[in-house]
């Protein structure tokens, strides 16, 4: 009988064992593709502390808005409050307001030192916040 018709009945050994490398390569494609393909999420915002329910019942807080007009001249709640006095009258609103923040609401042609001026003065009374206003132009 020629050699290619003989039948090969060799008995598979313990030693034959299948061969793993292409279930690998496989595993570590799918996990560069998952990696690659899953969308990392960074929303951009704003950090927001919600109040919790004990807080929300405590009593509710008045926005300190200072003035300042194209001279210079501060009000806050509507009266004229000399340079000088800005200090003792920030304490006295905030103590009021139970507001640790203030809006400044200032005029557009108005000198920037007075701005800075206010500034100062609301950080040495322990203000923690500042924000600042400006009108939408029409």
């Amino acid at each position: 009988m020629p050699r290619h018709l003989q039948r090969h009945t060799d008995p598979i050994g313990e030693e034959a064992e299948p061969d793993l490398t292409p279930l690998v390569d496989c595993v570590f494609l799918l996990l560069v593709f998952f990696m690659v393909t899953t969308v990392f999420l960074h929303t951009k915002g704003l950090d927001v502390d919600m109040p919790s329910q004990s807080e929300a019942v405590e009593e509710q807080k008045k926005d300190i808005n200072v003035l300042l007009d194209v001279d210079g001249k501060i009000q806050i709640k509507g009266f004229q409050v000399a340079p000088e006095q800005l200090r003792e009258r920030l304490q006295a609103s905030i103590k009021e307001a139970n507001n640790k923040n203030i809006i400044i609401n200032a005029d557009g042609d108005c000198a920037q030192r007075h701005v800075v001026f206010v500034v100062d003065e609301a950080r040495a009374v322990g203000v923690e916040g500042i924000a600042f206003a400006r009108d939408e132009e029409e």
